[in-house]
C-alpha cells in the first residue's frame, strides 16, 4: 500500500493525499471515528491518532477495479496547514503505507490497464502544460483518443495480415489474396493517415518549454527594474551601481493564458571582477536558451545596439529602449518603455505574447506526442513503405508480410502493449509524487 501527497508542500487552504492498495480502506477505517463502508462518495470525518485529534477531513473511498490505479483507493482532503500534513504523514507511515515514488500510481494505473503507455505519459504533459493550448493537446490525449487512432490503425493492419499471410500460406491455390483483399489500396490509406497523424502532432521534449524570455543588455539600463515591473513585484535588487545582478534570476508570469519565464541577466560589460564576469558569461550562454531576447538600451546606451544585435545571431529578439520618461531614444526601437512609470509595460507584454504565439503554431495541431511516440510512428511509416513497395511489384510477398508485422509492433511499442522495464523507469520518473 502507497500514499503520497499530491498537493505542494506548501501552506494552503487544503492538502490533498492518495493512497492505493489493497486493504487500504480497511486498514484507513481504524483511524477515523467511523467507519467509512461506501465508495465513490464524499464523507466527513475525524482522523484520529492515539487518542488525538489530528485533522478533520473529506474522505473518498474507491474500489478496486473502479479507480484511477485499479486498485482500492483512498483520497483525503485534509487543512492545508504544514502541521497537519506532516501530522498525517505519520499517521500513513505508522499504519504500514510506504511513500509512493514519482509516478508510481500512473505506473499501477498503466499496469493495470487503466491507462495505456501513451496516455500516462500524457498525464504528465498536461501536469506540465504552461499554456491552454497545450493542455488541451495533451487533454486529448489523457482521454484516450491517441490511442483510439493507433489502435484503430492497429486493426487495419492485422486485417490485412490475414491476406498475405494466406497468400503465402495457400500459394498454389488459384485465388489471389492480394487482389482479393484489396491490399495495396487499403495500405496507401493506412500510410497517409499515417503520415498525416505525424504532421498534424507537436512533438515535444520530456520538459515543455517554458516560453523563456531574457532581459540583455549592458549595465545599469534598468533591466531588473523592468523585470520588477512585468512581474508586479520586486524580485531582482535594483541599483545604481554597475555589476548589481551576477547571475540568473527567473520568474514566471502569466499574460493571457500563456506562461513566460522571465529571466534577468547580468548587464554585458568588461570586468575584472571574477564574479561579475561569471555572471556575464552566463548572460551570453542564456540567449541560446530563450525564446525571445528582449535587449535593454537607454539613452546612454543607444551606441552599442550594433555590437548587442551581432551576438544575437538568429534568435528572436525585441530592441526595447528604457527610461523614456528622462529620455525618447534617437533611433527606431521596437517598445519604447519606462520601467519608473510602467509607461509602454502594456504594449511591450503583449509584442512578447505576439512573438511567443508566432513561435508556436499549436492551433493546426490535433495531438502531443513525444520523441518516443515520433520514434514509433516512423518506424511503422518506414515498414509501411517497404511493405508497400514489395506488393506493388508483387515479390518477396514473404517479407512484405514481415514489414506489416513491424508496422503492428511499432504500434504495440507506442501503445505500450511491448515494452521493458527500463523504459517505464525512464517515462515515470519525470511524474510528481502524487502521480
Amino acid at each position: 500500500m502507497i500514499f503520497a501527497l499530491a498537493t505542494p508542500v506548501a501552506q494552503s487552504a487544503i492538502a490533498v493525499f492518495r493512497i492505493s492498495g489493497e486493504g487500504c480502506c480497511q486498514k484507513f477505517n481504524s483511524v477515523i471515528n467511523k467507519p467509512i463502508l461506501n465508495f465513490r462518495e464524499v464523507f466527513l470525518r475525524d482522523v484520529v491518532w492515539e487518542g488525538v485529534l489530528v485533522d478533520r477531513c473529506s474522505i473518498v473511498y474507491y474500489s478496486s477495479p473502479s479507480s484511477y490505479t485499479g486498485e482500492d483507493s483512498i483520497e483525503v482532503f485534509c487543512h492545508g496547514g504544514l502541521s497537519v500534513i506532516k501530522s498525517l504523514t505519520e499517521v500513513f507511515l505508522s499504519l504500514g503505507f510506504r511513500e509512493a515514488n514519482p509516478g508510481e500510481f500512473s505506473r499501477i494505473a498503466f499496469e493495470n490497464g487503466k491507462l495505456s503507455l501513451n496516455e500516462a505519459e500524457a498525464v504528465v504533459d498536461l501536469i506540465n502544460s504552461e499554456d491552454a493550448e497545450r493542455s488541451q493537446l495533451s487533454s486529448e490525449a489523457v482521454a484516450g483518443k491517441l490511442s483510439d487512432v493507433v489502435q484503430a490503425l492497429g486493426k487495419e493492419v492485422d486485417a490485412l495480415r490475414v491476406f498475405i499471410e494466406g497468400s503465402i500460406d495457400f500459394s498454389d491455390e488459384d485465388h489471389d489474396f492480394i487482389v482479393a483483399g484489396n491490399i495495396e489500396e487499403r495500405l496507401v490509406k493506412i500510410k497517409f493517415s499515417l503520415a498525416d497523424l505525424i504532421d498534424s502532432s507537436l512533438v515535444s521534449s520530456k520538459k515543455l518549454s517554458k516560453n523563456r524570455v531574457l532581459f540583455f543588455g549592458p549595465p545599469n539600463t534598468g533591466k531588473s527594474s523592468l523585470f520588477n515591473r512585468m512581474l508586479g513585484f520586486d524580485r531582482a535588487l535594483v541599483s545604481n551601481i554597475p555589476g548589481t545582478t551576477r547571475d540568473l534570476i527567473d520568474s514566471e508570469v502569466f499574460y493571457n493564458s500563456v506562461n513566460m519565464e522571465l529571466v534577468d541577466s547580468a548587464g554585458v560589460r568588461e570586468t575584472d571582477d571574477l564574479i561579475e564576469r561569471s555572471g556575464v558569461a552566463l548572460s551570453g550562454d542564456e540567449v541560446k536558451n530563450s525564446n525571445l531576447i528582449l535587449v535593454i538600451l537607454d539613452h546612454d546606451t543607444e551606441e552599442l545596439l550594433p555590437s548587442f544585435k551581432s551576438r544575437l545571431s538568429d534568435k528572436k529578439h525585441l530592441i526595447v529602449f528604457n527610461k523614456s520618461d528622462k529620455q525618447h531614444p534617437k533611433s527606431c526601437c521596437d517598445c519604447v518603455v519606462s520601467a519608473k512609470s510602467g509607461d509602454g509595460v502594456r504594449e511591450l507584454k503583449k509584442k512578447i505574447f505576439e512573438f511567443i504565439q508566432e513561435d508556436k503554431d499549436i492551433t493546426k495541431k490535433t495531438f502531443i506526442i513525444r520523441e518516443r511516440h515520433l520514434k514509433c510512428f516512423s518506424s511503422a511509416l518506414s515498414s509501411l513503405n517497404a511493405c508497400i513497395e514489395k506488393i506493388s511489384n508483387e515479390r518477396d510477398i514473404d517479407v512484405a508480410a514481415e514489414d506489416l508485422r513491424l508496422v503492428r509492433s511499432s504500434f504495440d511499442e507506442f501503445l505500450g502493449i511491448k515494452h521493458s522495464d527500463d523504459l517505464l523507469g525512464d517515462i515515470f520518473k519525470d511524474f510528481c509524487i502524487g502521480k
